[in-house]
């Protein structure tokens, strides 16, 4: 059975680093906040509201690589922890009276 100190946890929590995006070109940037998080929340992105002179092949390269560096990585991650939380079974301490 797998036991977890919920005040460890939380403070675990409150200790880890807050996710940051690294620094990146503008085109880079352009493609991330236009087309991947649109597309990553269900949204649509049409082509005709896409600046192509705002970013280059070399910033498609450079998002490709980010993604597959850090946020895939995060999010394989972020899945274990959840998957692992969900397997935890609830328990009751038993009540003493004095």
């Amino acid at each position: 059975m797998l036991r977890v100190d919920i005040e460890q946890l939380i403070f675990a929590i409150q200790e880890a680093p807050a996710f940051a995006i690294p620094e990146m070109s503008s085109g880079t940037s352009y493609l991330l906040n236009n087309i991947y998080n649109p597309l990553s929340r269900g949204e649509d992105v049409r082509l005709s509201s896409l600046d192509f002179n705002a970013f280059d092949s070399e910033d498609i390269s450079t998002l490709n690589e980010l993604y597959d560096d850090i946020f895939e990585r995060s999010n394989y991650q972020a899945d274990n922890i959840i998957s692992t939380l969900r397997l935890i079974v609830p328990t009751t301490k038993a009540t003493a009276y004095v």
